[in-house]
């Protein structure tokens, strides 16, 4: 399936540097390597890592190498005051290791085995290679810092494997497909996407709201096709790739079906990134889900924080959830599981759609409520959304279990 270019009839908002959104996707087209920069703070302090699209040589003579954190960075700090770091480039079969350390999991350093190096900052074993660095210089670019670091040390790894790479939303490497490419490792929800295209662009058309469908893979959840992305207040150009980790409260469609193993990795998956969660919420969400045959987002605050998550390019190779799921989940704890009952809350509705094995392939979601919409304009239009699912089910010969 070939990648969907952002259409619009603006040309003016499609040129303009100041177009976030329309920034990221652009330089998106660039392939970067993905390197984990590891540090070892003074004073006995745990070490710290964050996962880096920016890596770069510098200077020969003398033999200089940059990165640029996120100045929001909680990471980026506590490396510039250690001093020094080392630069691990990892291969194509490193992802999990990307995943950790992009979602700060507990066990990030103690999963791994590492080497020391002369600066003293953890070296991983089997990345493709490793660059030990000092801090020279640090120069303030916007919402950026520009790293600069003399080399003291480097050298390559054992590992035969490609680098790991990340392209338009997705990693691979120069002979391995991306885990978040809807032509190639998506496949079981290709046929889904491709059904789904006439009814999200009638639906988004007649309702005049943003419909997407989303896919699951490797506990990432993925953007594969939009409609109407021009009709949703916070919409971007730049949907389609969009990816985010499949964490409790979030899509819960997509693990409401999919067994007792999902479900303890979907909560296990919110634990890593707050540290303690209620399961009990949790498996209220999804027997809701179950009973209603569909999903609600709710809370406002969590959507717009959800929004900048997704659209603002940071530091790390998948987004921080870390804003986002205490919101919901407070306000779960507080209220209970979604509903439509008050739609001045609503943001998003979520339909699901089956697989001949009855499992889910890929979901809709409705998007872009002002809050001033009406009850019975909510159900109506959660009304025509399960209708379209249906439709999609049914063209790909799904079985629906519910």
């Amino acid at each position: 399936m070939a990648q969907i270019i952002p259409a619009s009839t603006d040309q003016s908002q499609e040129t303009r540097p100041d177009n976030a959104a329309w920034f990221r996707y652009v330089l998106g087209q660039y392939p970067t390597g993905v390197t984990l920069i590891t540090a070892t703070p003074d004073g006995g302090d745990d070490p710290v890592g964050m996962v880096v699209g920016t890596f770069s040589s510098v200077s020969l003579d003398p033999p200089l190498v940059s990165f640029m954190p996120d100045v929001r960075s909680t990471s980026w700090p506590k490396i510039r005051a250690a001093g020094s770091f080392c630069a691990n480039i990892l291969t194509a079969g490193q992802q999990d290791v990307c995943r950790a350390f992009s979602r700060k999991a507990a066990d990030r350093f103690t999963a791994n085995s590492w080497a020391d190096t002369p600066s003293g900052s953890p070296r991983l074993d089997g990345a493709a290679a490793w660059v030990d660095c000092e801090i020279v210089d640090v120069i303030r670019a916007g919402d950026h810092d520009i790293v600069i670091g003399r080399v003291n040390a480097l050298g390559v790894g054992s590992s035969k494997e490609l680098p790991l790479l990340f392209l338009r939303g997705g990693y691979g490497s120069f002979s391995i497909p991306s885990i978040f490419s809807p032509a190639t490792a998506l496949t079981r929800h290709v046929k889904a996407a491709d059904a789904a295209r006439p009814e999200i662009e009638s639906l988004a058309q007649e309702l005049r709201l943003e419909v997407l469908v989303s896919g699951v893979v490797d506990d990432s959840v993925v953007v594969l096709t939009a409609a109407g992305v021009d009709s949703s207040p916070g919409g971007s150009p730049s949907r389609v790739g969009v990816s985010f980790g499949l964490a409790a409260p979030l899509a819960p469609l997509h693990v409401a079906w999919a067994g007792e193993g999902a479900e303890a990795r979907w909560i296990a998956n919110a634990r890593e990134v707050v540290g303690d969660i209620d399961p009990d919420l949790a498996h209220a969400e999804l027997a809701n889900v179950r009973r209603a045959g569909y999903a609600v987002s709710v809370d406002v605050g969590a959507a717009a924080e959800f929004e900048r998550m997704v659209q603002v390019p940071s530091d790390t190779a998948a987004p921080d959830l870390s804003g986002v799921l205490p919101k919901l989940l407070a306000h779960m704890a507080a209220s209970g599981p979604p509903s439509i009952d008050d739609p001045s809350g609503v943001t998003s509705l979520h339909a699901p759609v089956f697989d001949p094995e009855g499992r889910v392939a890929v979901t809709l979601t409705l998007n872009g409520f002002s809050g001033s919409e009406t009850a019975l304009h909510i159900a109506d239009c959660r009304d025509r959304l399960l209708a379209a699912a249906r439709a999609i089910t049914k063209e790909i010969g799904g079985h629906s279990p519910i």
